[in-house]
């Protein structure tokens, strides 16, 4: 299976995807890479802003950004 992933640029705590959709092989050892969105906001908490790639299943459905900075609430 082939696993693709979205390229998601974070600016200020806010993640927006790019459009622009890569490979798992082209990743090979990337540090920027994440499979779920708490691993991004773990990354984005201790990095920085910069450019990630999340898996692309994993970004929430009908949402054009992401504020990463804010203190989530569980849904329990």
């Amino acid at each position: 299976m082939h696993q693709t992933f979205d390229e998601i640029r974070v600016y200020e705590g806010i993640a927006e995807r790019t459009g622009n959709t890569v490979g798992r092989d082209s990743l090979r050892r990337s540090k920027s890479l994440c499979q779920s969105m708490s691993e991004l906001a773990r990354k984005v908490r201790r990095e920085g802003d910069g450019v990630f790639y999340l898996a692309s299943d994993a970004w929430p459905a009908d949402t054009e950004s992401v504020n990463l900075l804010t203190k989530w609430t569980p849904m329990s």
